[in-house]
Formats: C-alpha cells, sequence, structure tokens
C-alpha cells in the first residue's frame, strides 16, 4: 500500500493521501509481472532498462560472482526462467571455455524476439536458444539441466515457491539452482519532501514488484521445493552524488506510478525531477540490497 504523510495516517485505506490517489496493494499489479499487457512504450522502457542493467559494472560484478561460483562444468545446459532481454544467457554462453547450451524461457514475446536478435548479433546464436512459457510451469523435461538460473524474476511472480519448484524438477539431481534478486523493501531514495518521499517509495515497491521481500523468505522457500541452501552472496548497490543505474530505474517505472493512479502525475514530476537535480548536483543517495542464493 502506498504509505499515507503523516496528518492522514488515521484516513481509511482506500482514501486519498497527500493530495493525490491512494490505492490498496491488492489493486495495484506489478507491471512486469504483467508486461505483456502494457503499451508498447513502457516495453521498450522495460527493454531498454534490462539492457542498462545488463552493462551495469556493479551489476555486472554481481552477476559474475555468483555464476562463478555455480563452478559449471563446460558442456553445462542451463537454463535461465524469466529471461528477459537475454542478458544472463548471452553472457554465460559467451563466457571462455564454455561449450554448453543456455534455453531461455519468458512470458514475453517481445523479450524473447530481442533476447533472439541480440543473441545472433552477438555471434552466441548456435549457443543459445529462447522460448516463450510460463515460469510457474515450465514446458521442459524433468531432470534435463545441469543448472537453473532465475535472475531478477522471483520478486514478479504471484508464486515463487511454486516456480521454485519448477527450476528444481528441470535439473538433475546433483544439479545447482541460482536465484538473483532485489530485496526491494530495502529500496529507497533521497527526497526534499519526505512524505512525497515516502509516498514514491510506497507506490514503487507495490507496483514494480509483486513479493518486495521475497528475497527475506528465500532461507525457508527453498527447502520446501527440496533445495537445500549451498551459498549465499549479500550486496548493497548504492549510489550517493551521482546516479546513473538508480536515476534510470526512477525513469523507468516512476511515470507509471501516475499511469496506474497511485499518485498524482504532479507529484510523481515533481519526485523525478528532485532526482534528476540531485544526480546533478553531486547531492543524489539511492539504495537497495540484492543477494544471491545457490541450492542444490
Amino acid at each position: 500500500m502506498v504509505r499515507a504523510s503523516a496528518e492522514g495516517q488515521h484516513r481509511r485505506r482506500d482514501e486519498p493521501g497527500r493530495g493525490g490517489a491512494m490505492t490498496t496493494q491488492q489493486q495495484v499489479r506489478d507491471a512486469m509481472q504483467f508486461v505483456n499487457e502494457q503499451d508498447a512504450a513502457t516495453v521498450e522502457r522495460f527493454i531498454e532498462r534490462l539492457e542498462l542493467r545488463g552493462k551495469d559494472p556493479t551489476f555486472v560484478a554481481y552477476r559474475e560472482a555468483y555464476v562463478d561460483a555455480m563452478d559449471l562444468p563446460p558442456t553445462a545446459r542451463v537454463v535461465e526462467v524469466g529471461c528477459g532481454t537475454g542478458v544472463v544467457s548471452r553472457a554465460i554462453a559467451s563466457r571462455d571455455g564454455f561449450a554448453g547450451t543456455v534455453t531461455g524461457v519468458d512470458q514475453s514475446r517481445d523479450f524473447i524476439a530481442v533476447a533472439q536478435r541480440l543473441a545472433a548479433n552477438e555471434g552466441v546464436g548456435d549457443r543459445v536458444e529462447f522460448a516463450v512459457g510460463d515460469a510457474h510451469k515450465l514446458d521442459l523435461p524433468s531432470a534435463s539441466f545441469d543448472a537453473a538460473i532465475a535472475h531478477t524474476l522471483v520478486s514478479h511472480v504471484r508464486d515463487p515457491l511454486a516456480v521454485l519448484k519448477q527450476m528444481a524438477r528441470v535439473i538433475r539431481p546433483d544439479g545447482i539452482v541460482a536465484v538473483f534478486d532485489g530485496d526491494y523493501a530495502s529500496l529507497t531514495f533521497d527526497c526534499a519532501d519526505r512524505d512525497l518521499g515516502k509516498a514514491v517509495e510506497g507506490a514503487l515497491e507495490a507496483m514494480i514488484m509483486s513479493s518486495s521481500r521475497v528475497m527475506r523468505e528465500l532461507p525457508r522457500l527453498l527447502p520446501q521445493a527440496g533445495l537445500r541452501l549451498l551459498v549465499t552472496q549479500a550486496n548493497v548497490y548504492a549510489e550517493i552524488g551521482t546516479s546513473t543505474f538508480m536515476l534510470n530505474l526512477a525513469e523507468t517505472y516512476a511515470p507509471l506510478i501516475a499511469t496506474q493512479g497511485l499518485l498524482p502525475a504532479a507529484q510523481v514530476d515533481e519526485w523525478l525531477a528532485h532526482q534528476r537535480r540531485s544526480a546533478a548536483d553531486g547531492t543524489f543517495f539511492a539504495a537497495c540490497n540484492y543477494y544471491a542464493y545457490l541450492a542444490r
């Protein structure tokens, strides 16, 4: 739920706060989970965001750290569930000495089309294949992969445990599962207007991820999926002073707050203007925790 300002804490949950719209968590739909219902401009922003993350040095370091820890054999068969534009699939296929195959599955035909094009452009099309599919019910044989990866997926799906069970099903008995995602309940931006900042953060948390705290829940979800936790990696992505990564996140998702009616457009514009000014004048602050879990 979008958090109310101090003077509005005693309003009913469905009444407006800080001069604008308010909605319950149940009424807000994760824009990425429902990517197939977004307009072309929004999908294009999502594609740009996924590719920017795939090139960001800090995010690349997080990815390489957990893939290194997976210790994949050279001929490994890997499946990436919720592959988006294929950033991780392409990165694994292009690793030195890798001679295996990577299968990427995503619900978005637009993402899959981009993934196929970029894989061909980067010369790894012979080692990767992509297909449209549902992470909750993978159309893949059981025990057919050496490894399964969910990279920034489980925070978006309607049933994280069902997805983990599918990942466990499709790997061999000694295969490995990797889950990397943000703890988006920790996502925060500075804002000169604290009430506005809290309202926007609450709206972002409700709108761009279905399970903002799922990475805190994973240690008890993994055993329920028949998986044993092996390795964890914890990171804080913070940009202080200037920004590219977090400012891009704000530019990508904040406009949807107004589109979905969580806050008036004027308030969203005010918040975005603050983020742009602070990034330009060296006073920016934003941070989020990210975790990787490896299980067998």
